[in-house]
């Protein structure tokens, strides 16, 4: 006797059937909490179009794993930029955004 799986996929949003060339798996967060749709192209662009203004207004955070910076690193060429920095404590935002700019 033989045996023979399917997997079928579905739009989370109107359930219709996809097959696995039309499936977009979309992963986003919200305060926090991570989720995954799966939908049709016409779904997922529907999707993209309705955040597209806060995402074009937001900021991208580094993932966890990113490897991070070296605090003294970037101190180091905030001063050989003539930027004031503190020798301890908290960088600020824009000091650390100029010093990725400078080395991206």
């Amino acid at each position: 006797m033989s045996r023979r799986e399917v997997t079928q996929f579905y739009d989370d949003l109107d359930h219709t059937p996809l097959s696995e060339n039309e499936l977009e798996v979309i992963r986003f967060s919200v305060d926090g909490t991570t989720y995954v749709l799966d939908l049709s192209p016409a779904n997922a662009a529907k999707f993209r179009a309705a955040l597209e203004p806060f995402v074009s207004a937001a900021r991208i955070v580094p993932e966890p794993n990113a490897r991070r910076m070296n605090p003294s690193v970037i101190r180091d060429w905030a001063r050989n930029q003539g930027i004031p920095v503190a020798h301890r404590g908290k960088i600020p935002h824009e000091i650390i955004e100029a010093y990725n700019e400078a080395n991206a």
